[in-house]
């Protein structure tokens, strides 16, 4: 049913009311009754019943009799109060006085000291008559104050008797529970009857006596009694507080509310009684939260929804601007909308979920948690809950999102494409799909941001302007999820936030750890907001501490970092040029191996002032080739008298070592051509790295400006001459710089310089990702690279190898060398000697 078919006193209570209240009474204005009907009644139904009756009688405005129900007879005294005058208050049935009348009788509706008075007559003493009523009998009847039952009795007395034999506790001990159970003495008395009644209810029929029984036997249990049992749920065994009664026993509220059930009106299901609808049917909760007659406009989006939370004002909020507030979860330790917020064990919602209830699914037969019941109750899972079914958009089997008016039902993938899908933003008005509050992804972002950048004042201090404005040129949606769903950003945010001074690396290494840290800081280096910095050596000076933690000596480690910091560091400081990955990593194996001899020495009974160029080939001798890259350090250590005169061989690797075969080679570049499937950058890479050599270090340093293209002839700057890219490679090359794929070019504030962007905006793609990426295709980088070396190396000159391929002569002509290219060519020039002799 839809708003524009309900009747007027449901769409339009409170104008129905004001228009019968002005007819009967001109003295009242209609601005002035709806501000009272708002004011007096602050549920909704209860002005949609209101408005159903005055609509059905008005003169129960004017009748004054004691017959006119409760919610007429507080808005005529609302009004009366107000000076209206041609209202009548209804009298009490019983005394004829114009009260408020808050109770009933046969002859209608009396006021409260009537009612008071008829409930006096109805519990005189049965002793001696007297009216002042002070409790009942164990048989239930009345008794006052000068007979009250068993005066000469003390219960905590006789319970205490009663259980000390069969609990094994103190009887001081049993008097305390007793009194923490039930405090007031007709509710020990109570307790006390039903004990001496059925002895068995602290064994196994708690349910049926008092609710205070349940108490006592949890409290009894917590102290050790011997034989006590908790008393049961008789329905479900549930161990818990057994609150209510149904069929005169005592059970939990679950099947309580079980046993309160009725058909709903709209999905025929025995549920819970939720509500009614507009014909007075009863309906169940979810069935009554999608019924238009219950939805409202929302303060906080503007969306007409269900309420769940009234504001101070007399508005409401719908269930998505009802955010929890934020707390660190006691089970997850997220930072997130928890629930329990204020108490000292909140808990989040995913945490929530998880700690719900499980139990066997009765369609896939698989013990998960309870999402959802059958007609009969029985338990559902979340997939079997809430099956597939044909979108009527695309035809296919999906899981129905959204229900639209008329009956149509689409998936996920045909709403966000529906116009029903797109609302007016309630800031900006850009009709465009909603994040939340009714607000479109751009202002959510900007509201976010203020609120998580906020100080203690609740201003976001200058310093930080920089970086609010960089994250506000991001993706929108990028930037809500950092800061809803990712508790490390968002803590890194707050961080900042309550940090003071401006904002520099130095800050993003104490607000944030490693990962979150360098992305932020690679965001407001592309921006403008901090100066570019050497990453690469940066990150090797922050892992050189972690390292040297590992050797215990504090001499032998004071030594290693002076090397470090003098030697292999050093050179990098003193390069024009920021440092490369391959530089770190061969800085990182440097440090490493050194660590590791000071490792492998205590092993040996030896340290590193005792050491002998023994142990130095021992250790050697006895490893894998990485272990010639201690020879700097020896040397180092000579010079500076920190040992005695020790050395180790140069690291040198062969060539040719580990290479490919040709035909395995042309196998993978035919691959690369031939399967459209692959990404275009892998196979850009690829067919760099196998046909023209290249690296993953320099292809993912490739950059637009590399890019030589008139529209025929498409050349690349490896060297220093461009080299021809032959097809289908050129198209590949042209699809990258039209379309770079990767993260990072959605944080850039414009296309990004790089081929082949990386995560980090601004920075391209790292060769250890790139080298992933290929092996998942199965081409190992180092083995192609050197089968594509050697077989250009046998086909061209040394001095066009260096200046097409970007390598300097000594490394072309070494590869020459090893090809083989040196001999062929020799043979050649003295068979041309021998023809001229």
């Amino acid at each position: 049913m839809t708003e524009v078919e309900l009747p007027r006193w449901q769409s339009e209570p409170e104008a129905v009311v004001a228009e019968v209240v002005a007819t009967v009474d001109p003295s009242c204005m209609p601005q002035a009754v709806t501000a009272e009907v708002e004011r007096v009644f602050r549920q909704r139904p209860q002005r949609r019943e209101l408005a159903r009756m005055l609509e059905a009688d008005p003169c129960l405005l004017t009748s004054g009799l004691p017959q006119v129900p409760r919610l007429v007879e507080r808005l005529i005294r609302a009004l009366v109060e107000g000076g209206a005058t041609g209202l009548v208050l209804p009298s009490c049935a019983a005394c004829g006085r114009q009260r408020p009348l808050t109770a009933t009788s046969p002859s209608g509706r009396i006021c409260g000291s009537c009612y008071n008075r008829n409930r006096i007559e109805d519990r005189r003493c049965v002793e001696c008559g007297r009216r002042d009523f002070r409790g009942r009998d164990r048989a239930g009847r009345p008794r006052c104050r000068k007979h009250l039952p068993d005066q000469d009795v003390d219960p905590i007395c006789e319970i205490t008797g009663l259980l000390a034999a069969s609990t094994g506790l103190p009887r001081a001990v049993l008097e305390d529970a007793v009194r923490q159970a039930e405090r007031s003495r007709a509710g020990q008395l109570r307790l006390w009857w039903a004990l001496s009644d059925r002895p068995d209810l602290l064994t196994s029929a708690g349910a049926h006596g008092p609710q205070s029984v349940s108490a006592l036997a949890k409290i009894l249990v917590d102290r050790g009694a011997r034989g006590v049992v908790i008393p049961l749920c008789p329905w479900c065994n549930a161990s818990t507080n057994l609150v209510n009664l149904r069929e005169g026993i005592r059970c939990c509220s679950h099947c309580w509310t079980k046993s309160r059930t009725a058909r709903c009106a709209c999905c025929g299901r025995d549920r819970p009684v939720g509500g009614h609808d507009g014909e007075g049917r009863a309906v169940c909760v979810s069935c009554r939260q999608m019924d238009p007659l219950h939805h409202r406009r929302c303060d906080g989006c503007g969306e007409i929804r269900i309420r769940r939370r009234r504001t101070d004002d007399g508005g409401g909020l719908c269930p998505a601007c009802c955010t929890n507030p934020y707390a660190v979860c006691a089970t997850c330790g997220a930072w997130r909308p928890c629930w329990f917020a204020s108490t000292a064990t909140p808990r989040c919602q995913s945490c929530t979920a998880k700690a719900r209830h499980q139990a066997v699914c009765v369609r896939c037969g698989q013990l998960r948690r309870v999402n959802n019941r059958t007609a009969d109750g029985e338990p559902l899972c979340a997939t079997c809950g809430t099956p597939p079914s044909p979108c009527d958009g695309c035809g296919k089997t999906y899981r129905i999102s959204a229900p639209l008016p008329g009956g149509r039902r689409l998936c996920q993938t045909c709403w966000t494409k529906h116009p029903s899908a797109k609302k007016p933003c309630v800031r900006c008005g850009v009709v465009t799909r909603l994040f939340h509050r009714g607000m479109c992804p751009n202002c959510a972002r900007d509201r976010s941001l203020r609120d998580v950048f906020a100080g203690p004042d609740g201003q976001v201090r200058p310093e930080l302007h920089g970086v609010v404005d960089t994250l506000r040129a991001l993706d929108a949606r990028t930037v809500l999820r950092w800061v809803h769903k990712t508790p490390a950003r968002r803590a890194a945010f707050r961080a900042l936030a309550t940090a003071t001074g401006p904002v520099t690396h130095q800050t993003l290494d104490t607000v944030a750890d490693g990962h979150v840290a360098d992305h932020l800081r690679a965001l407001l280096v592309a921006h403008g907001v901090l100066a570019v910095r050497d990453e690469q050596l940066a990150q090797i000076e922050q892992w050189l501490p972690k390292v040297l933690g590992r050797l215990p000596d504090a001499a032998e480690r004071r030594i290693v970092e002076r090397w470090a910091r003098w030697q292999p560091l050093r050179r990098l400081h003193r390069q024009a040029a920021h440092t490369s990955p391959g530089q770190a990593c061969g800085t990182r194996q440097e440090i490493r191996s050194v660590v590791r001899l000071l490792e492998w020495l205590p092993a040996q009974g030896s340290s590193l002032a005792a050491c002998t160029q023994d142990h130095i080939d021992a250790y050697v001798a006895t490893g894998p080739a990485e272990r010639l890259r201690i020879r700097s350090f020896l040397h180092w250590t000579s010079r500076h008298q920190h040992t005695r005169a020790l050395t180790a061989p140069f690291y040198t690797s062969s060539l040719a070592a580990d290479i490919i075969a040709a035909d395995t080679r042309w196998r993978l570049v035919h691959r690369l051509v031939s399967e459209p499937d692959i990404a275009v950058r892998d196979r850009a890479a690829g067919l760099l790295l196998l046909l023209f050599a290249q690296p993953p270090s320099r292809i993912c340093a490739l950059s637009r400006d590399d890019v030589l293209d008139d529209g025929t002839t498409l050349r690349l700057r490896l060297g220093t001459h461009p080299v021809e890219i032959p097809p289908p490679l050129d198209g590949m090359l042209r699809e990258l710089v039209r379309h770079p794929v990767g993260k990072a070019h959605r944080l850039e504030p414009g296309p990004s310089r790089w081929l082949f962007p990386g995560s980090r905006a601004g920075r391209p793609m790292g060769p250890v990702s790139l080298s992933r990426r290929l092996k998942a295709l199965g081409i190992r980088p180092r083995p192609t690279r050197n089968a594509s070396l050697m077989d250009l190396a046998a086909e061209l000159p040394a001095f066009v190898f260096s200046r097409l391929l970007g390598f300097c002569e000594q490394t072309a002509a070494n590869w020459m060398a090893e090809s083989g290219g040196d001999e062929a060519r020799y043979a050649a020039h003295r068979a041309r000697g021998a023809d001229r002799v």
